[in-house]
């Protein structure tokens, strides 16, 4: 069995692989080109394959070789790429980790002279500004984007293309008008002698590279560049990306292996402990979650969750597989089956400790048939409670109101009102708003104050202040969460409603 899988012809995935072969590791290096699987060669526990796959390819790769870790060493400008890689290990329930190419040169640029430098966001803007002259380009950018220059740039001939020396690649260049002397089938990266001897060969006048790092030789380009008087254009990276640095992935391939040896099933199966953390999200979108939930959710290999609440952290989780579970026998029984997976993740909302699924979860670890303590470790992160998020709202203590909930579960409301002067429910399920004013208002309980709070933590959060009887026709969201008070008691809080009116419109 692959116990990794690489994509990536770059120098960081042919790196990688080498290192996880030196360390007798079985794994698999996915390049694109014939050409890039003969510079990356075959060795023993290294097998390499050719030939582009999209994401149902790269799923059913995965669903053969079952590997432990996948780590996407792609171009860093190859986005398309890379979110069908990252999309085809979460439904295969696969580690992924985008391996990321260090950006130190703008510190080192700021020290150097620079060429005149036009920085864009794109092909298309890059041949744009080309097109305003008639001088000769330099293009060291690949051929996959030379069609948008050949198409763009009204003088064909003024284009000089440095690309890899692969014979379906300049098939592709012959194809688009480039050939003879336009093109320079040349392996990269290059010193900054030899980017200047090509920049006066051609007599360029532009230089266009992409931001490619230390690996694709971008400083070189740049000196190059200043050495020779030429104008450059320089395609910025298409944003940031969340991954990890050569050095975290050799240590992430190193844990695969023991000694030198290949890790067995059986270990795999045994020996190796699971760490789950139960993260409470607190309200919606993930915007109050603690700091150390947060690093808890980072240093996670999959997110187990209900489908909102994956949603809500999906920003903070990009890359990694997620799987649309929640209850707690069928968590216990999905790690079970899954014991590739070291460190695991259980988003819940709310706080961990308030009416949470986090209970359930344990119960099943912990109880009769669940997974034995030697095996796993838990670690619990609190989260906000939707109680003293709403307080907070309301500008109030909660010190004196009793919480209770019916979301999902029976609650004699009419008894705690009886017992106490202000209580809060946290609602959902059959039970809702217009439900429960109309209950109430059945039983007696008209004049209790109702402080409602509405989809709380997302951009459309409502926090509203009426009596029991005035929101026996109300439709609302089926998030809600509410304080009821007896008259009396909310008589000194009165003009705290037009304060939240105030707030909301705010």
């Amino acid at each position: 069995m692959t116990k990794a899988i690489i994509f990536g012809g770059t120098t960081e995935g042919r790196e990688l692989a080498m290192y996880a072969a030196s360390k007798k590791i079985p794994t698999l290096l996915s390049v694109v080109s014939e050409y890039g699987k003969k510079v990356a060669g075959e060795r023993e526990d290294l097998l390499v394959r050719c030939g582009t796959l999209d994401e149902e390819g790269i799923f059913r790769l995965l669903k053969k070789e079952q590997p432990l870790l996948v780590l996407d060493a792609t171009h860093p400008y190859a986005m398309a790429a890379s979110e069908q890689i990252r999309e085809a290990c979460q439904r295969a329930e696969i580690r992924c980790l985008r391996v990321l190419r260090k950006e130190e040169e703008a510190k080192e640029e700021e020290e150097e002279p620079k060429p005149q430098i036009v920085r864009v966001h794109s092909a298309q803007e890059a041949a744009e500004i080309l097109e305003k002259d008639s001088k000769p380009v330099l293009l060291t950018t690949g051929s996959k984007e030379l069609a948008v220059f050949v198409e763009v740039l009204s003088v064909k001939e003024r284009i000089f293309a440095r690309v890899l020396p692969d014979s379906q690649v300049l098939a592709r260049c012959e194809k688009l008008g480039l050939s003879g002397r336009q093109l320079i089938a040349m392996q990269g990266p290059f010193s900054e002698e030899m980017n200047v001897a090509m920049l006066r060969a051609v007599g360029a006048k532009w230089l266009v590279t992409k931001e490619s790092g230390s690996q694709g030789g971008f400083l070189e380009k740049l000196r190059a560049a200043e050495i020779c008087g030429v104008q450059t254009v320089v395609i910025q990276r298409p944003g940031k990306e969340q991954g990890i640095l050569m050095e975290r992935a050799r240590e992430e391939l190193q844990l695969l292996a023991k000694d030198g040896e290949d890790i067995s099933e059986k270990r795999c199966r045994t020996e190796v402990r699971q760490q789950v953390f139960l993260i409470g999200a607190g309200m919606g979108c993930g915007n109050q979650l603690t700091m150390e939930a947060r690093e808890a959710l980072q240093q996670c290999e999959i997110v187990l969750g209900a489908p909102r609440l994956l949603a809500d952290v999906e920003r903070w989780v990009k890359g990694k597989p997620r799987k649309m579970i929640y209850l707690g026998e069928e968590i216990r029984d999905w790690l079970e089956k899954h014991p590739k997976f070291s460190r695991i993740a259980v988003i819940y909302s709310g706080d961990t400790g308030f009416y949470s699924g986090c209970s359930s979860l344990l119960n099943a670890l912990m109880g009769k048939g669940g997974i034995a303590k030697a095996n796993v470790s838990v670690r619990i992160f609190p989260g906000i409670s939707t109680l003293s998020c709403l307080c907070s709202r309301l500008g109030r203590s909660w010190e004196e109101i009793y919480p209770a909930s019916i979301h999902g579960r029976d609650c004699d409301v009419e008894k705690l009102l009886e017992a106490h002067q202000s209580v809060f429910l946290l609602m959902g399920g059959k039970e809702n708003l217009k439900s429960l004013c109309r209950r109430l208002e059945r039983s007696g309980w008209g004049d209790i104050w109702v402080s409602a709070g509405i989809r709380l933590g997302y951009p459309e959060e409502i926090i509203f202040i009426e009596k029991v009887r005035e929101l026996c026709e109300q439709e609302t969201d089926s998030l809600v969460a509410v304080i009821l008070d007896h008259p009396d008691t909310f008589q000194e809080k009165l003009k705290m409603r037009e304060l939240v009116k105030t707030r909301a419109e705010f």
